[in-house]
């Protein structure tokens, strides 16, 4: 099999970037949402922060193409029913009765997953839709452009892919999984009146790091958030922006702060009441967004404004949810 992988020419320099993804929905749903990728990263990768992002930016690529559910939950589950057809073989392969992660690594599989929920985007894959590992010979492999190897998986776009082909919006919501109960508080079958430990145990992890929690007021739309926050880590910047200055300048402002970071996301608003200072950020501030940049670990930037407030020539500069 190994051989038959070989011989597929491996088509570097064709990756489609992928655009960052900023999760919503309520806090259980994105709390869902970031133990579903955590699952897919962990039982497909193993304990390895690169093949993590690479299998996590897969899921999210699925979760905007057509073809596939709009829910991280749904598109990571998908067959998992049957004990062929999974779409995840950890789903349906009995991995999650035969071993479970340790606490350390459970903890690193979801902060990779909080990372790519808060923007992060592993430019090696790009808008993959499709991997598998080296030891196997899909049918479907034949068919698809092979742009990366990450360790032993390889990575597939369709031929002659555009971005306008990710056009699915993210739904949302997302469904319990009962299978993931013992790792995840967050699909465990809903109680009356979750204890304030099961509530801190859910807090989204850190995207950029741990830091002290500090308390948390629920924000003027009623949102139910966690218990407790934590203060921006290194090279994650939140920050009020004028609005009468030219859009244009935010970008060489968040370039100016992120001098000096290998791996910096800067979120800005110009509204200072819609404004946040702590992690995890609510939907309801996600979706008030007026700029974000992103830049990751091998130097791919991208910039995006809200396009209600700073309409963009090209619509590939707009926010997801602000076009």
């Amino acid at each position: 099999m190994r051989r038959l992988n070989a011989a597929i020419p491996l088509m570097a320099g064709l990756a489609l970037p992928a655009t960052p993804f900023l999760i919503t929905g309520t806090t259980d749903d994105r709390l869902r949402a970031q133990d579903c990728l955590a699952a897919a990263a962990y039982y497909e990768a193993g304990d390895d922060a690169i093949g993590q992002r690479a299998v996590v930016q897969v899921a999210l690529n699925r979760v905007r193409h057509p073809a596939f559910p709009s829910s991280i939950c749904g598109v990571v589950f998908e067959g998992a029913q049957r004990q062929t057809g999974c779409q995840f073989t950890f789903t349906c392969d009995g991995s999650l009765d035969r071993y479970h992660p340790s606490d350390q690594a459970w903890q690193r599989a979801r902060q990779v997953a909080a990372e790519a929920l808060y923007g992060y985007t592993a430019s090696a894959v790009g808008q993959a839709t499709h991997y598998h590992t080296d030891w196997v010979h899909p049918p479907w492999s034949d068919r698809l452009d092979k742009i990366a190897r990450i360790g032993t998986h390889l990575f597939f776009q369709a031929r002659g892919v555009r971005p306008r082909d990710f056009s699915s919006a993210y739904a949302g919501v997302e469904p319990r999984i009962a299978r993931l109960e013992f790792l995840s508080p967050a699909h465990a079958a809903p109680s009356p009146a979750p204890s304030d430990a099961a509530v801190a145990q859910t807090s989204l992890a850190l995207p950029l790091g741990p830091s002290a929690d500090r308390p948390m007021k629920a924000d003027a739309a009623g949102e139910r958030l966690p218990k407790t926050t934590t203060p921006p880590e290194f090279g994650l910047f939140l920050v009020a922006l004028d609005p009468a200055a030219n859009p244009d300048s935010y970008l060489q402002l968040a370039q100016a702060r992120c001098a000096g970071h290998l791996r910096c996301r800067f979120i800005g608003w110009t509204d200072p009441n819609a404004k946040v200072d702590r992690v995890p950020i609510p939907g309801s501030a996600i979706d008030a967004m007026s700029f974000s940049f992103d830049r990751d670990d091998t130097g791919a930037m991208a910039a995006r404004w809200n396009c209600r407030e700073f309409p963009r020539r090209n619509s590939r500069e707009c926010l997801r949810r602000a076009l």
